[in-house]
């Protein structure tokens, strides 16, 4: 592998003048009759003296005070004129850049991801902030400050060009096209607003890209002559952490160039990357939570946890947990890890939970995990099948509120009639049903009538080859001794998920789509060892639990910053309105049968979604509440160290700390050299005169 080429930063000093006409009019108004002065001649008196020692240097005087000779080099001229030129340049008010480059087009990349609301104190460069400020506020400022350098004017400030601003997370948006005004970019630049994003290039790149080589301003048609193909490409301008999840993915075009500009120092940080809370089976009315914590540091540390049920902190860990320090394994960056759980709090009403980080970190936004529990539920389940003894006994040990059994025929007519949404969860005990409402489905043997499963033949003496054991189906209950005498032959298309295949095909699958939500077991548990095994009866309790209260709230699973916030409303409603945890409110569009959605959710936290059911029964006139979650879950987010360097395919291109390159006022000290000046032509002409 050959060694990154080192992409050089383009650097000018890049002079802007605030003020140039004042300058110019004070120097032309001073500089030419101080010129002039030193042409006149002097009037002299006629004095008697009584020597001629001062002879030779009258005459000298009289030589050089005559009208229109050539002027004798003087120190007092010279240093008039540098004061008078020192004071006029001071004021145009000359502003310097650290660095620039000259004309030409200039994309600004703007990174809006969760890293960029780390709190910075310092500039990077040694120096303190007057006051605290988050590195997307920081990248802001140096942007528009670039724009100004870039399209400021003035008599040695660079050429004029074009500039584009694009806003990046885990998805691009442009901001501004390619503009000259520096209205229009600064008004972008500050609309664009922080998210908890992860952090992806490669869609700001091609928008930029696109932009680039896809604009003929002189064909109607759009297409791309020659001359536009072979156009000059601009300059990539990246404002950002480095923190980038797809770096190592993107590689730089011939003849295009990148400027990294580095933003931030910190990178004191830890976070809640992970939360889940479940109801146990046999003790429903309380709430057992689990978390993850990474630390992204090199060095472990301990960090003290506080769980919050509803806004109330109910629970703080007696002492801090340990967390390993990161480490590099391979190239590979590893965060340290560590898994807490809280002893099972009492809960018989829903909740936001909320698990957190008591110390301070430079960001706090990823310091906190919300999970969304429902009230525990007493279902109502409907067995289908031939009068069959396993699964009818194993279901009515279970805390149900309704048990009912019926045959395929009676079930089919119920279908007919719309009678099943009765029913939470119907258990299909060998048998395929004509057709399938949306509902709750637990199906063993018998392939269900659902698009996307396809029966084929049979499978004789399998094993269990790969399970996935954190699935919630599976808590409790493993099948690593599971042998099945005769399984159903299917094919599932991509949306089934497998949880258990043997290596013949699938023989644990489940269905979540929109209104239906389905687990298929491909094989009839008296034709396995299963039902001597106590992962049977927890399996199926759980298989009830799960698909009970399948839509009813995006509870553990959450929602990752960026996505939509989708939830089933009861049929009818209309309306429903979503409180976001900034406070700003919004409509959320709900069709006819209930799918409520909006989106996408930018900040992670707790979204309230309110709406009116018909004939609910809420507390105020049917009014109704439900919870949504907003985690970020992304661990390489909370590496928030700034990286010094980006490599992008072959290219590694040094970070510029925005400390470095921000405009910095010359005139004080400029107008400080002139008043040295003064004074030192004062001594010089004292020194002169003295006789």
């Amino acid at each position: 592998m050959s060694a990154p080429v080192l992409l050089a930063v383009p650097s000018l000093l890049a002079v802007t003048w605030v003020t140039p006409v004042a300058g110019a009019v004070l120097g032309a108004a001073i500089l030419a009759p101080l010129v002039a002065l030193w042409f006149l001649k002097l009037r002299r008196k006629r004095r008697v003296v009584s020597s001629t020692l001062l002879w030779t240097r009258s005459l000298a005087d009289l030589r050089a005070n005559a009208p229109f000779q050539r002027i004798r080099f003087s120190w007092l001229l010279l240093l008039q004129i540098l004061a008078v030129a020192a004071i006029a340049i001071a004021l145009a008010q000359p502003e310097a850049e650290g660095f620039g480059a000259s004309g030409g087009r200039h994309v600004l990349l703007i990174d809006r991801s969760a890293s960029m609301n780390a709190i910075e104190t310092d500039d990077g460069a040694g120096g303190k902030l007057d006051k605290p400020a988050a590195r997307l506020a920081q990248a802001k400022q140096a942007a528009k400050d670039r724009v100004r350098a870039l399209l400021g004017g003035g008599w040695f400030s660079n050429s004029g060009g074009d500039v584009m601003v694009i806003s990046f997370g885990a998805r691009a948006e442009v901001r501004a096209p390619f503009t000259d005004s520096i209205a229009t970019l600064e008004a972008a630049i500050d609309a664009i607003q922080p998210t908890d994003e992860s952090t992806r290039l490669d869609e700001a790149v091609a928008l930029a890209r696109a932009f680039t080589t896809n604009q003929n301003r002189n064909d109607k048609r759009g297409e791309i002559t020659q001359n536009a193909a072979s156009a000059e490409l601009p300059t990539i301008e990246l404002y950002s952490d480095g923190r980038i999840a797809d770096l190592g993915k993107l590689a730089l075009r011939p003849g295009e160039t990148i400027v990294y500009h580095k933003v931030g120092a910190a990178s004191n940080n830890a976070a809640v990357v992970a939360i889940s809370a479940e109801r146990p089976p046999d003790a429903p009315e309380k709430v057992q939570v689990f978390a993850s914590v990474v630390n992204p540091m090199p060095e472990p540390r301990s960090v003290t946890l506080q769980l919050a049920i509803n806004g109330t902190v109910r629970s703080i860990l007696p002492k801090p947990i340990e967390v390993a320090a990161a480490v590099d394994r391979d190239g590979t960056f590893v965060p340290g890890r560590a898994q807490v759980t809280f002893r099972p709090i009492d809960q018989p009403t829903d909740a936001s939970i909320e698990v957190s980080i008591v110390e301070d970190d430079a960001l706090r936004s990823d310091d906190a995990a919300i999970a969304i529990v429902p009230p525990p539920k007493r279902l109502a389940v409907l067995l289908v099948g031939e009068e069959g003894f396993l699964l009818k006994t194993l279901l009515e040990g279970l805390p149900l509120e309704r048990f009912n059994t019926m045959t395929s025929a009676e079930f089919d007519a119920l279908v007919e009639a719309n009678g099943a949404g009765a029913y939470d969860v119907v258990v299909l005990d060998g048998v395929a049903p004509k057709k399938l409402t949306p509902g709750r489905y637990l199906a063993f043997g018998a392939a269900p009538p659902v698009d996307g499963l396809t029966a084929f033949g049979t499978h004789g003496s399998v094993y269990a080859r790969s399970v996935r054991d954190e699935h919630p189906l599976f808590r409790s209950a493993g099948l690593d001794e599971l042998f099945v005498s005769k399984s159903v032959a299917v094919q599932a298309d991509r949306s089934f998920q497998v949880l258990a295949e043997s290596a013949e095909g699938p023989l644990v699958a489940t269905l979540d789509r929109a209104e239906t939500h389905v687990v298929y077991v491909a094989f009839d548990p008296l034709d396995s060892n299963w039902p001597f095994q106590r992962s049977f009866v927890n399996f199926v309790a759980n298989a009830i639990d799960y698909l009970g209260r399948a839509g009813d709230a995006i509870a553990g699973q959450g929602v990752a910053p960026g996505d939509a916030i989708t939830l089933r409303l009861p049929q009818g409603v209309r309306d429903a309105e979503i409180l976001a945890p900034d406070g700003t409110k919004a409509k959320m569009a709900v069709d006819g049968e209930g799918n409520a959605s909006w989106g996408p959710a930018m900040r992670a936290g707790l979204y309230r979604i309110s709406f009116n059911a018909p004939g609910g029964s809420g507390a105020s006139g049917g009014a109704e509440q439900r919870l949504a979650a907003v985690n970020i879950s992304d661990a390489n987010e909370a590496r928030i160290e700034p990286r010094a360097e980006l490599v992008l395919g072959n290219t590694q291109v040094q970070g510029v700390n925005i400390a470095a390159t921000r405009r910095g006022a010359m005139w004080p000290w400029v107008l400080a050299l002139g008043l040295l000046v003064v004074v030192v032509e004062w001594w010089y002409y004292q020194r002169q005169i003295r006789v």
